[in-house]
């Protein structure tokens, strides 16, 4: 048995090592990011070696022995095998999406950016960074630690910022260093295990060690958050498909064989320990793996060449994964600038090492490594739902040579966030905090991407099964949801008629923002296309629930007869159609015949007149000036709407109605009193007593209202003055927002 000093300074590491995401960080490595060497590698040492020495590292020579002790060589070996169930099943994930995506700089972060989308890939990549950057701290303690063992008066934190100098100068020169150096760690860590293997010997009372014997404080599912990490690390491989010399063929086989082979040497290190030491060792002894080789400083070599080959990957991925959100504009560009030929981010370097040393500074990064870990999970997590998701939405450009079933995939992503709140609940919700956070704000930058990912393709998945089972379900009137074509006379105009379309959208259906172009197919075509993009920027610009749709027709009829019949698909057609009183199209010869014609096509009419004064010097109310049935129904189903938007909510409805005398209160009351009970909208019933022409009473009662709605006759549509033509007197005397309504119900009157 060791000193207590050593005991007590490798226990302090272990418990560093106990949450730190030892795999990806190991080797998320040079190897994720080295430069292009000439020479194509093959499976063993492209793929197979750099995810060895990832799993292989700081927990199997500083945690494997507590585990046996507190969890028994049974409980043990099962949470081996569920912990590698997670990591076989995102290998998996990850091999299918490696075969369909040439992997760049930028390691998870390119793979998860090129398929959810810049904004996701962006904010798993900027925690994906700090854990990288956060991460040479840990190994690099770790280090210091084992070297005090040896040397108990050494000066920690002065030691640690020298090491870590030695590591940042040596990554100053570049990542080949590593790929030179993978072979000497390999066969270091071959060595240190090969004396452990060699040295065992079977020690009494192995029996009772089968079971489990935690101490206090500890339970099976804290011991495996603890274990968990040690047999992750499967990334390394992957960013190698560039220098492979068939990376289809590889990447698969590399990354399974790793993770079988791994399991391999963790089941045969988890039976030596459990049968060659006591509880006591195994529980309180950090390098109990030195009791039992045959040659103990190999032990500590070992030791080294995880730590220090960790330290030095770490210090070389991070900059790494920086530059690729620059050169993706998640962070500044000017962080993206290389040196040299192999474009080494040099500025990145400098940056990673001088969050590396606050943390060596600081010290306490117990703390840190659990958020780290999460990072990590969220990777690994991210990784098997793209997977799924390619797999399940069947884009035809998703074709991997190696195939998953979705379900495998999306599995692997619920294991991962689960053990994510099994680690540390906490460290989980900030984890997920952060991410959403950049998630978030990059969403708001709203920045265009010039990579195509698979969310265009989730989304057809999602909206054409819904289209179908819109399709299939039974239509009926209380099902209505607004569905507006907005039909735009200019451009560069219409606010007032977009913001009201929203409105009475609330969110609740879909716009249709259309316009016709009058003219010939051959001459028009560009044209077309010019005012596409210019409505498509606009529903980008001010976050619509919106289509475009810009048609060329030889007349108004045509035009508005192809919008309505070839907007939507199947059930998600226009049902309404909005126009602004005083545009062009009203004046059209065929606006009577083309209205009608639209009607008879069961879509309603809406002519918008904008306000004349600004709605804070208006009344705060939404008349509807009730008329026929169908109509009247419609109009207060689109004054509830309106009413739902924020800037309405504050607003009162009432509904009026004309009578000719008084003596028809009573019953008209009554009648109101239904319909407001069938309605189950909160207004204000009004009955007006007049023997004015309507239009005139509705003017003088609303005229100062904020909004009016008001029905229209049919036959209004063919005045010799002109279409709506008696509308014109109420138009000016409105003061407010004015809807006038026919709903194709209404069609005969």
């Amino acid at each position: 048995m060791r000193g207590e000093s050593g005991r007590a300074g490798f226990y302090n590491l272990a418990v560093v090592g106990d949450l730190i995401w030892e795999g990806e960080c190991a080797m998320q490595v040079a190897f994720l990011f080295m430069e292009k060497p000439a020479q194509k590698f093959g499976t063993f040492g492209g793929v197979f070696v750099p995810n060895v020495l990832t799993i292989l590292g700081v927990i199997l020579f500083l945690r494997s022995g507590w585990v046996v002790g507190n969890a028994g060589l049974t409980d043990a070996l099962l949470m081996l095998c569920l912990a590698n169930a997670v990591t076989f099943i995102s290998a998996l994930s990850l091999s299918a999406i490696a075969t369909n995506t040439k992997a760049q700089g930028g390691g998870a972060y390119f793979l998860i950016s090129r398929s959810l989308g810049w904004e996701f890939g962006g904010a798993i990549g900027l925690p994906l960074y700090l854990a990288q950057a956060i991460s040479v701290a840990f190994y690099v303690v770790g280090f210091t630690e084992s070297v005090q063992y040896l040397f108990p008066d050494l000066d920690a934190r002065v030691f640690s910022l020298g090491t870590l100098g030695a590591i940042t100068v040596v990554a100053w020169i570049g990542a080949s260093v590593a790929v030179k150096a993978q072979y000497v760690i390999l066969a270091t860590l071959a060595v240190s295990l090969a004396s452990f293997f060699i040295g065992f010997q079977i020690s009494d009372g192995w029996e009772a060690r089968m079971e489990p014997g935690y101490e206090e404080g500890q339970n099976f599912w804290s011991v495996f958050a603890i274990f968990f990490p040690a047999v992750t690390g499967i990334m390394s491989g992957v960013s190698m498909s560039g220098d492979l010399k068939d990376p289809t063929r590889s990447i698969p086989r590399g990354t399974l064989w790793a993770v079988a082979f791994t399991f391999f040497v963790y089941v045969l290190q988890l039976i030596w320990l459990a049968m060659g030491s006591n509880r006591d060792a195994l529980v309180g002894d950090a390098l109990v793996m030195q009791t039992l080789s045959v040659f103990p400083p190999l032990i500590i070599a070992g030791l080294w060449a995880a730590t220090l080959s960790s330290a030095l990957a770490s210090l070389v991925a991070a900059p790494r994964t920086m530059q690729a959100l620059a050169k993706d504009r998640v962070v500044p560009r000017f962080l993206s600038k290389g040196h040299g030929a192999s474009n080494e981010p040099r500025i990145a370097l400098v940056l990673s090492a001088g969050i590396s040393v606050i943390c060596v500074w600081v010290g306490d990064l117990n703390l840190i490594a659990p958020l780290i870990s999460m990072f990590f999970l969220a990777t690994y997590g991210a990784v098997n739902l793209v997977a799924a998701l390619e797999s399940w939405t069947s884009n035809p450009t998703y074709r991997p040579t190696f195939k998953v079933h979705w379900l495998v995939s999306l599995v692997g992503a619920i294991a991962c966030f689960g053990i994510m709140l099994l680690l540390n609940p906490l460290a989980t919700v900030l984890a997920v905090a952060l991410i959403v956070t950049a998630y978030t704000i990059l969403a708001r930058r709203a920045y265009r991407t010039a990579w195509g990912d698979m969310r265009s393709g989730f989304w057809f998945a999602v909206a054409c099964m819904g289209l179908l089972k819109l399709y299939a379900s039974r239509q009926h009137q209380r099902n209505w949801r607004p569905a507006i074509l907005v039909l735009m006379s200019n451009l560069k105009q219409n606010n007032q008629l977009l913001r009201f379309s929203r409105y009475l959208e609330a969110n609740k259906g879909v716009l249709f923002l259309s316009h016709i172009i009058l003219g010939d197919w051959k001459t028009s075509n560009d044209r077309q296309k010019a005012l596409t993009r210019q409505i498509d920027d606009r529903i980008l610009e001010e976050r619509m629930s919106a289509f475009s749709k810009v048609v060329i027709a030889k007349d108004f009829e045509q035009g508005v007869t192809s919008l309505l019949q070839g907007a939507g698909l199947g059930n998600l057609q226009p049902n309404t159609l909005m126009i602004e009183w005083g545009s062009g199209w009203l004046r059209d010869h065929d606006f009577p015949h083309t209205v009608h014609q639209a009607l008879e096509m069961e879509a309603n009419l809406i002519v918008y007149s904008k306000a004349k004064e600004p709605d804070s010097h208006l009344y705060s109310v939404i008349d509807v000036w009730w008329s026929a049935r169908a109509n009247g129904s419609m109009m207060i189903t689109l004054a509830h709407l309106l009413q739902s938007n924020q800037a309405w909510q504050e607003s009162r409805i009432r509904i009026l109605r004309i009578i000719r005398d008084e003596g028809g209160r009573e019953a008209a009351e009554a009648g109101m009193a239904e319909l407001l009970k069938d309605s189950r909208i909160e207004v204000e019933p009004v009955i007006v007593v007049s023997k004015d022409p309507p239009l005139e009473s509705i003017a003088r009662e609303s005229a100062r209202s904020a909004v009016t709605f008001v029905g229209v006759s049919v036959r209004t549509l063919e005045e010799e003055a002109g279409p709506l033509s008696s509308y014109a007197p109420l138009v000016d005397s409105v003061q407010g927002h004015l809807f006038l309504t026919k709903n194709w119900h209404d069609l005969e009157l």
